[in-house]
């Protein structure tokens, strides 16, 4: 560089890792208003800057923020704008909606469909406070006015919510097959949202009221996203005994549509089930030669996180809250809801696959003293025993008397398994972090998956080089959702930086809090220096992307 020249900000002596998987280099970062001015490799260029301000690095890594292709923060980014857990983790931008779970549209002068989202949201988001004079959001531009006026410290983009469109047309309960009539209105709705910006369509076949869903409808709402030519990410409908058939559904689907698919969390859950892992993969990149768009998402974690009730059976989950707990208080369907969980038949029968002992209590809202403890253990609590009836006992009475958010964890596939899947080119990062309000305790991924994952992935396994793995979290992505500007340190790219103290990092994963991890020492977003060891510094400075 022959001229001088001014920035606003300057980052010494980094150890960059440039997020397209080129080879690590030493060098310096110039910033200009929310973009890298320069990158600088040797002194005699540097010497030439007349920065603002200046942070030396002192050969810690440097590299994109982190994009998060699975979030659930639709509740989370209103409750705290600045979304430090996301920064914390060096997280900068973010996919919400996932999974098929959603909160817009709205129509809050509805009793029925308020009660209706809430009640199949509240677990994985949290419970929604709707009021008239807040979060009155009749469609997706006006739920992203809201966000944007309050501000958020990631980049966020959103997905359409396969439940917030049941729970708006299939009245006044969603946990059945629906008519022609409110399928039109479903892909109305749907192809507004795609219009006024969203990413795709997102659906969760697993839980209700997707679970539901007909083929026939899946196959209309697929129609719609495909004529916006954006993206179909679905929590499919079986990640245990029956994982290469509830593939290969999804998979058909896009066959049959044309539509882009992202397979989200790719896994196998369960012990037996961990040998299906090598065909499941061949199975998506057979589709690739079929020239299907399909990829994946996966989260760093050998254990999963959901709702409780999510463990039983679709015919007791369409009931609804009350009926449900009639059913559970009743022995002869207690003994139906049994022989359905052991059979396991057309559904994840988490329990027959991963065992009460790896069953743990994560959050019960009105019942903290259980916290922490697996099914087994809740047993012994409340029964002094640990049969296998008082077990199925214990999980009854829990989910009978919670009538507030309960969450549990679950050990569900193999550390082999996990880096089988992560090897793979199709895959890119994601966290499935869930936020259910305050300080409520939480699914380690919520707070500390990018800590996580280079400690586990990189420092302790090598499973991959840093620059592979930072790459799959970062321009990856980027690709995949044609952020041309993100993703990368390269000149004119969006500032989105992370500064990481690789040597010192400390996750957190274990500990069950949400302080952040150590070695995530500084952020960027958007050229803004908002975070610094572990303190927000800054307003938020994040971007609601639309498309």
């Amino acid at each position: 560089m022959n001229e001088e020249y001014n920035c606003d900000f300057l980052l010494k002596n980094a150890q960059i890792v440039d997020g397209m998987n080129h080879k690590i280099f030493k060098g310096s970062v110039a910033i200009q208003g929310d973009s890298i001015l320069d990158i600088i490799k040797n002194d005699e260029e540097l010497s030439s800057i007349r920065p603002r301000e200046t942070l030396d690095v002192e050969n810690k890594y440097l590299f994109p923020g982190i994009i998060d292709f699975h979030g659930h923060s639709d509740l989370q980014v209103i409750r705290d704008p600045s979304m430090k857990c996301k920064l914390a983790q060096g997280i900068i931008t973010e996919i919400a909606g996932n999974c098929g779970v959603g909160v817009y549209p709205i129509d809050i002068t509805n009793g029925a469909i308020v009660e209706a989202i809430n009640d199949n949201t509240r677990d994985v988001l949290g419970e929604g406070h709707y009021a008239p004079d807040s979060y009155n959001w009749h469609d997706f531009s006006t739920y992203v006015d809201f966000v944007r006026k309050r501000g958020s410290g990631t980049n966020i983009m959103y997905l359409q919510s396969h439940t917030a469109l049941r729970c708006n047309a299939v009245l006044p309960n969603p946990n059945r097959a629906a008519t022609d009539a409110e399928l039109d209105k479903m892909c109305d709705m749907l192809d507004k949202s795609l219009s006024q910006g969203c990413l795709g369509f997102s659906s969760g076949l697993y839980y209700a009221p997707c679970v539901y869903a007909t083929e026939k409808e899946l196959i209309a709402l697929l129609n719609v996203v495909k004529k916006h030519n954006k993206i179909f990410a679905v929590h499919h409908r079986c990640e245990g005994d029956d994982v290469i058939d509830s593939l290969k559904e999804v998979i058909n689907l896009a066959r049959i549509t044309g539509v882009r698919l992202e397979i989200s969390h790719l896994k196998a859950i369960g012990k037996e089930n961990q040998k299906y892992v090598e065909e499941m993969l061949s199975l998506i990149k057979k589709a690739r030669q079929e020239k299907i768009d399909v990829a994946f998402d996966q989260y760093p974690y050998d254990f999963g996180s959901t709702s409780l009730s999510s463990m039983l059976p679709p015919s007791y989950l369409k009931l609804g809250p009350d009926r449900l707990r009639n059913a559970l208080s009743s022995k002869e369907d207690r003994d139906k809801i049994k022989a359905l969980i052991i059979a396991g038949e057309g559904f994840d029968s988490l329990i027959k696959m991963c065992g009460f002992e790896n069953i743990k209590i994560m959050y019960l809202e009105h019942n903290r003293k259980l916290e922490g403890l697996s099914l087994v253990e809740c047993s012994n609590k409340m029964y002094g025993n640990e049969t296998e009836e008082n077990c199925y006992n214990a999980f009854f009475d829990i989910l009978r008397d919670e009538k507030g958010v309960a969450l549990m964890e679950d050990v569900t596939q193999s550390l082999d398994s996990m880096q089988k899947i992560m090897k793979d080119d199709l895959g890119v990062f994601g966290t499935d972090a869930l936020y259910s309000g305050g300080e409520l305790p939480s699914h380690p991924r919520s707070y500390h998956s990018v800590p996580h994952y280079l400690d586990l992935f990189y420092k302790k396994y090598h499973t991959l080089s840093l620059e592979k793995l930072i790459y799959r979290a970062t321009y990856k992505s980027a690709q995949r959702l044609s952020l041309v500007d993100r993703g990368a340190i390269q000149k004119g790219f969006k500032a989105d930086l992370v500064i990481c103290d690789l040597e010192n990092l400390e996750d957190n994963s274990n500990s069950n809090t949400q302080q952040p991890s150590k070695g995530i020492d500084e952020v960027f977003v958007n050229g803004k220096h908002v975070l610094s060891n572990g303190h927000i510094i800054a307003e938020p400075s994040g971007k609601i992307i639309t498309f």
